[in-house]
Parts: structure tokens; sequence; C-alpha cells
């Protein structure tokens, strides 16, 4: 079995990552390709719940570094549980 594809859109809020993303699944699809879209942080119910945690409440509400160290247990656990595993599976 051919192991799977990642692909990944970069760019600041408001860049059309998401309508990109969107755009690309979907022509995926057509092709009759299986695809599996997340998002970070988030992508995997242990991410999301970090990044509620994160995004939710007061703009200085954690440090820079708790803030950083939020975003990397959400994306470890993103990777883990989402990303690896689709890889794997093809």
């Amino acid at each position: 079995m051919q192991r799977g594809r990642f692909i990944t859109f970069e760019g600041g809020e408001g860049a059309g990552k998401t309508t990109q993303a969107r755009l690309l699944v979907e022509r995926l699809r057509a092709a009759g390709l299986d695809v599996v879209q997340t998002r970070e942080p988030g992508g995997s119910p242990g991410a999301e719940e970090i990044r509620n945690i994160a995004v939710s409440g007061e703009a200085d509400r954690w440090s820079a570094r708790t803030e950083t160290l939020l975003m990397y247990a959400a994306r470890s656990d993103h990777l883990e549980r989402t990303i690896r595993p689709a890889l794997e599976a093809g």
C-alpha cells in the first residue's frame, strides 16, 4: 500500500488558507481520492480541547511561553492521533 501524502497551506490570518484547502479537498475527492482535512491548532479531539483553552478568555491570559507550550501540546496530539494514522493508512 502506498503511504499517504501530507499537504499544508501556510499564511497569515485572512490569507485564504481555508478557502484553498477546501477547494483542493473538493478537487481531490472529485478525482476519487480519500482525503482527511484537518487544521491547526486543533485537528484531533484533544488538540481541539487545547485550542479552545488557548483561544478563550482574555488576550493576556497566557504568557508567550505558556501559549507556545499549549500549541506544541495540541500539535503533538494532532500528529499522533490524526496525521500519522492517516499517512500510514495511505
